[in-house]
C-alpha cells in the first residue's frame, strides 16, 4: 500500500485516471529494480545526473545561509546594523526568491539545465563575491536582493530536474541526496567560516568580508564549468548514455516521442496545477517546515552563541546538527522508497520538530538546550525532503509537476521572510518568540500533512469505486 492507500499495481491506472495529460508510449514497462542490467544502468544515470545537482544546491545554501556566520564575525557591528536592518536583510532575500522561483523553471523548460544553471550560478556566486564590498546597510540589503532572485530557480528547478530522471518509486531517495546538500553545507559551513574568519586583517579586509569573497568565487568557477558536466533533459541523448540505454531510459520514464510543439497543452497544464486544492494544503504544508528550517540554517550560530559558547566555539558547534540532519535525511529516503509512503515520514519527524521546539522553550540548561537544536535541525530537514517528494509523485505530467512544485516552494519561501523576523537581538539569550513561532508552524505543518493524508487517499477510494 502506498500513500494513496492502494497497491502499488494500481499505481499506474490511478495516474492516468488521475489526468496525467502527457502521452506515454505504449509498450510494456521495464522493471529496473529487478534486472541486474537495469540497476546497473540506474547506477550509471545516478553517477552523471546527481552529484553535479548536488553540488550545485550545496553552494547554493551554503551562499545564502552565510550572512549567519558573517555576523558573528563581526558584519553588524562593521555596518552598524541594528537588529531589525540584519533581520530585513536575512527575511528580503526570500522576497525576490519567492517572486522569481515560477518564472526560473518555466525558463529553465525554454533554455534547459545545462544552459539555464550555469548562468544563475554564475550570476549568484557573483553578487555573493560583491556582498563582501557592502559598506553600508542599503548595499548589503540590494545584494540580498539580487541574490534571492539569482538563486530562485536551482532549488525547485533541480527538483524538477530530478522529476524527470526517475520513476516516482526512485525519486525520494535521488530528490533527498539533492537536499541533503543543504545539510552539508551546513555541516561543514560553519567550519569553514571558522577557517576564512582567521584571514581578518589579510590585504585590509576584515574576517566576514573574506567569507563572501572566497565562496563566491568559487560558486563562479564551479558555475562556469557546470556547462560543461550538466546534462540536459531524459528526452534528448545525454553523451554518457548509448543510444540503446537511452532508449532503455526513455522506457522505462514513458517519454513520448513528440513531433510537434505543445504550447498549447503546457499552459493548459500549468492552469491545471493552480485550479487544484490540493496543492495550496502542500504549500501551508511546506511553509510550516520551511519557517524552522530556514530559522535554524540562519540563526542556529546565534542560538547557539547566546547559549554562552564564544563565537569560534559557536560556528563549529553548529556543524553537529547539521550531520545529524544528513543522516536523518538520507535514512528517511531509504525507507520511504522502500516502502513507497511520504506522508508518514513527515509527519513523524513534524511532531519531533515540535517536540525540540518545547524543549527550547521550557529548558534552562545549555547541554539540553543545543541537543534540541540537533534534534530539531535533523528532523526538519528529512521532513522538507519528503513534502517536495509528497507532491511530485502525485503530479504525474511534467507540466503539472514544474509548476506545482515551484508554487508550493515559491509559496513555501515566505516562510523565509517570516524567520528571518523572529530572532531579535532584544530576545536573546531565550528566544522564546523565535521558538514560539516555529512551534506554531509544526502544529500548521502537521495539520497540512494529515489533511493531504485523508484526502488522497479519499481519493484513491472514490476513484476504485
Amino acid at each position: 500500500m502506498n500513500d494513496l492507500g492502494v497497491s502499488d499495481n494500481n499505481s499506474s491506472s490511478i495516474s492516468s485516471i488521475t489526468g496525467s495529460i502527457v502521452q506515454e508510449v505504449q509498450v510494456t514497462a521495464v522493471d529496473d529494480t529487478n534486472d541486474p542490467e537495469g540497476k546497473k544502468l540506474l547506477r550509471k544515470q545516478d553517477w552523471h545526473v546527481i552529484p553535479p545537482m548536488a553540488l550545485l544546491y550545496l553552494l547554493s545554501f551554503l551562499d545564502r545561509a552565510n550572512i549567519g556566520q558573517a555576523k558573528l564575525n563581526g558584519l553588524t557591528e562593521s555596518l552598524n546594523l541594528s537588529s531589525h536592518e540584519y533581520n530585513l536583510c536575512v527575511s528580503l532575500f526570500f522576497v525576490t526568491y519567492a517572486v522569481f522561483e515560477i518564472p526560473s523553471n518555466l525558463a529553465l523548460r525554454k533554455f534547459g539545465p545545462v544552459l539555464w544553471f550555469p548562468i544563475i550560478m554564475v550570476a549568484w556566486g557573483t553578487v555573493i563575491t560583491l556582498m563582501g564590498l557592502a559598506h553600508s546597510y542599503g548595499s548589503l540589503l540590494a545584494c540580498r536582493l539580487v541574490l534571492g532572485a539569482c538563486e530562485s530557480g536551482i532549488f525547485p528547478g533541480g527538483c524538477y530536474y530530478l522529476s524527470t530522471w526517475y520513476t516516482e518509486r526512485e525519486l525520494s531517495r535521488r530528490i533527498s541526496i539533492f537536499f541533503s546538500a543543504s545539510a552539508l553545507a551546513g555541516s561543514f559551513g560553519g567550519i569553514l567560516a571558522y577557517g576564512i574568519s582567521k584571514m581578518d586583517g589579510v590585504g585590509g579586509q576584515e574576517g566576514w568580508r573574506w567569507i563572501f569573497y572566497l565562496e563566491g568565487i568559487i560558486t563562479v568557477i564551479v558555475g562556469v564549468l557546470a556547462y560543461f558536466f550538466l546534462h540536459d533533459f531524459p528526452s534528448h541523448p545525454p553523451s554518457f548514455l548509448t543510444k540503446s540505454e537511452h532508449k532503455r531510459v526513455r522506457i522505462r520514464l514513458k517519454i513520448p516521442q513528440e513531433t510537434e510543439p505543445r504550447e498549447h497543452s503546457i499552459w493548459k497544464e500549468v492552469f491545471i496545477a493552480l485550479a487544484t486544492w490540493r496543492l495550496y494544503i502542500w504549500a501551508l504544508c511546506y511553509i510550516g517546515l520551511l519557517v524552522p528550517f530556514y530559522s535554524l540554517s540562519v540563526f542556529s550560530p546565534t542560538i547557539i552563541h547566546n547559549l554562552g559558547f564564544e563565537t569560534y566555539t559557536a560556528q563549529l558547534l553548529s556543524a553537529p546538527p547539521y550531520a545529524f540532519a544528513f543522516v536523518t535525511t538520507m535514512t528517511t529516503a531509504y525507507f520511504s522508497d522502500k516502502y513507497n509512503r511520504r506522508s508518514i515520514f513527515i509527519l513523524c519527524w513534524l511532531l519531533i520538530t515540535a517536540v525540540a521546539y518545547v524543549i527550547l522553550i521550557a529548558v534552562q540548561q545549555p547541554i539540553i538546550k543545543y541537543l534540541a537544536v540537533i534534534l530539531a535541525t535533523g528532523s526538519v530537514s528529512p521532513a522538507v525532503a519528503s513534502c517536495i517528494v509528497y507532491l511530485s509523485v502525485n503530479i504525474h505530467s511534467q507540466e503539472e509537476r514544474a509548476t506545482s512544485l515551484a508554487f508550493m516552494i515559491s509559496f513555501g519561501n515566505i516562510g523565509g521572510i517570516i524567520s528571518g523576523q523572529i530572532y531579535r537581538t532584544q530576545d536573546a539569550p531565550r528566544f522564546i518568540l523565535g521558538h514560539a513561532v516555529n512551534l506554531g508552524f509544526c502544529a500548521l505543518g502537521i495539520t497540512s500533512v494529515l489533511i493531504l493524508r485523508f484526502s488522497l487517499r479519499w481519493k484513491s477510494q472514490h476513484i476504485g469505486a
